[in-house]
């Protein structure tokens, strides 16, 4: 069977990165979503695309001729696709006898590529066994023995996810996209949620002396009847994160808002004992054992780290560490 680029891991490692087409498949993807979808969900249907995508050209390209196999006969004038090529269709434009004895009676065809006018010769009704040979117009487009979308994500999250992110958050078009918690929206599909109404949640805040939940704070806000209930808690809650005054507080997924302005001191700033203090030594000084160790600690404030590329080359090390 052919192999296909998106059965590939040089795909989806070195190669992927969306386009403006993808972008566009995601922008109706989340418009016609009946809720916000996740980036796991934005990939795993991207990869679903790209799939089909591949399929309906492997079809179409091969619907131009007759695929080229070496043990088939061919004549002048038939037009051949050449699968291994990528696709390239070619004309016969002359056959004549095969000479090697090796292989014993062959032919020889010359085909003319249509796409740049070159000339190449293949054999043709080789007996002897070919590779190219053990594939049909069938088995190229076959389906059943190919990774899913989701199997090929959980090989290639990291990847994939990483280019999505950065096509969504920093692209060309960032602004079309809107990220609340784990999810994802078109901006339009907000709630219009203005200044007024973040006035009143400062002011409810304030007077109640305690962190509120979006649900809270909606009761006393008016977005529209015609907005629904998950919409609005979503519109209310983007538009909190975006305003300094507000403070999440909660944990996971229970939203709670606080004024900034009315937390203690040490819960905005780093306590005295945690700040990161870095004394000049000699790093000849370290014996190897000890410099090994500083490595795969991996500390932001070290001098020496592996990085975030290859953990998994390190044994992990653990510590245990008490407040003081």
């Amino acid at each position: 069977m052919l192999q296909r680029k998106t059965q590939t891991a040089a795909f989806w490692r070195n190669q992927f990165e969306v386009t403006q087409d993808d972008l566009d498949f995601i922008h109706e993807l989340v418009l016609d979503a009946s809720s916000p979808l996740t980036t796991e969900q934005l990939s795993q249907r991207l990869i679903e695309e790209y799939q089909r995508r591949e399929t309906s050209r492997m079809e179409s390209e091969l619907s131009k001729g007759k695929i080229y196999q070496p043990d088939k006969a061919y004549a002048v004038g038939q037009t051949l696709v050449f699968p291994t090529m990528d696709f390239a269709v070619a004309e016969i434009t002359a056959t004549r006898p095969g000479e090697n004895p090796e292989h014993g009676d062959f032919s020889v065809i010359e085909v003319q590529f249509a796409d740049n006018g070159s000339k190449r010769e293949f054999a043709a009704s080789l007996k002897t066994p070919h590779r190219l040979n053990q594939a049909n117009g069938q088995s190229i487009v076959e389906k059943g023995a190919l990774l899913t979308a989701q199997e090929i994500y959980r090989l290639y999250r990291d990847e994939i996810d990483e280019s999505v992110l950065y096509a969504l958050e920093e692209g060309e078009r960032h602004t079309e996209f809107v990220q609340v918690g784990e999810y994802w929206l078109l901006s339009d599909m907000l709630a219009d949620v203005h200044v007024g109404h973040l006035n009143i949640a400062e002011a409810l805040i304030e007077m109640q002396s305690r962190p509120l939940t979006s649900q809270e704070i909606l009761k006393e806000i008016d977005l529209g009847s015609h907005i629904s209930q998950p919409m609005r808690t979503i519109s209310i809650n983007h538009a909190l994160s975006g305003d300094d005054r507000f403070d999440k507080v909660g944990n996971g997924g229970n939203h709670l808002w606080y004024l900034k302005r009315l937390e203690p001191k040490e819960a905005l700033e780093i306590p005295a004992l945690l700040r990161p203090h870095s004394p000049r030594y000699n790093r000849a000084l370290l014996s190897v054992e000890l410099l090994q160790l500083e490595w795969e600690l991996d500390d932001e404030w070290g001098e020496s780290g592996v990085g975030s590329d290859v953990p998994s080359i390190v044994p992990s090390t653990s510590f245990t560490l008490i407040y003081p």
